[in-house]
């Protein structure tokens, strides 16, 4: 993976299959869908497909800091304290060594109406991109049709960067 430009491409194309293979997945509980994590991991599998040459793992609760193994990523809370969170999807090197870690992805379902756990997301990625070295990260809001899905791209300083364009647009 290159550009910025190719890494959207991919994304976009991996929501696409999601969306055409999986549409069934979208309309079941009277059209409430399935749950986020069955979502998650089957978009996670078309990464996987789109991303041979890098591992791509769903809630993953693992890390690595100069050499040394953790639970968690620790991430700060608004009220200062630390939680060792896990991040829906990565994409990574699985190495005991810093710097392996490449996109990071939180995965909400748009009915899911929480604002706070969009928000908690957020800054979950700005965290991750910034202090843990992942090149991107992605806020992936799955609608229940493609083009009503969601992306919001966090680069490697935790900046936000303009693509809340509809993934079917």
């Amino acid at each position: 993976m290159t550009s910025l430009e190719n890494i959207k491409r991919i994304i976009l194309d991996c929501i696409e299959t999601l969306y055409t293979h999986d549409e069934f997945l979208f309309q079941q509980n009277e059209g409430r869908g399935v749950c986020e994590r069955c979502l998650t991991f089957r978009f996670a599998h078309y990464l996987q497909l789109a991303c041979p040459d890098y591992f791509v793992d769903c809630d993953f609760n693992a890390c690595c800091e100069n050499g040394v193994a953790r639970r968690g990523k620790q991430i700060t809370n608004p009220d200062g304290t630390e939680t060792g969170r896990y991040v829906d999807i990565i994409i990574h090197k699985r190495t005991m060594r810093s710097g392996n870690d490449f996109i990071c992805f939180e995965v909400k379902k748009a009915s899911n109406r929480h604002h706070d756990l969009y928000m908690q997301d957020q800054r979950k990625l700005r965290q991750l991109t910034n202090e843990y070295g992942y090149s991107y990260g992605f806020h992936l809001i799955l609608g229940s049709t493609r083009q009503e899905t969601r992306c919001t791209i966090f680069d490697r300083n935790g900046e936000q960067i303009a693509w809340e364009v509809g993934c079917g647009e």
